[in-house]
Formats: structure tokens, sequence, C-alpha cells
């Protein structure tokens, strides 16, 4: 099992800040892997990098952003 998943094109992810979650979709993905962009459902756009300190991706990798979670469940029955 990885320790985080990996961003891919396409998938679903979960952006949690001050007590509200929003979903979003990956659309681009650096060659590395550290860092995305996610299109919120609400059209909204924006570029997480990932954390070295907490291993989370984050709005431009600083610990009080917001933060990004891989939709797992929804992926799977996609």
């Amino acid at each position: 099992m990885p320790l985080r998943a990996m961003p891919q094109v396409g998938g679903r992810v979960l952006i949690d800040h001050l007590g509200v979650t929003v979903a979003g979709v990956v659309a681009w993905v650096a060659g590395d892997g550290r860092r995305l962009e996610v299109v919120t459902e609400d059209g909204a756009t924006l570029e997480f990098a990932l954390n070295r300190a907490t291993a989370t991706f984050t709005v431009e990798g600083r610990q009080t952003a917001p933060r990004l979670r891989f939709d797992t469940v929804a992926d799977a029955g996609a």
C-alpha cells in the first residue's frame, strides 16, 4: 500500500478548508507528481503543492492552507 495516493489527471479529490469540503477533479499534474491543479465543482481552479513536512497536498504547500484528499471511494466506483 502506498504511503500517499499518486495524483492522476481526471482523479476525483476532496478539498478541506475551514470545516467545508468541496469536490473537484485533477486537471493537471507536474511531471514529478509534486504539484497539481484542481478544478472544483463550482468552477474554481486551485494549484496544490506537496508539503514536505506533512506529506499532504496543500495550496502553495503551506500548512494552514486548504488540504487535498483523494476520493478513492468515488474513483473505485467509476
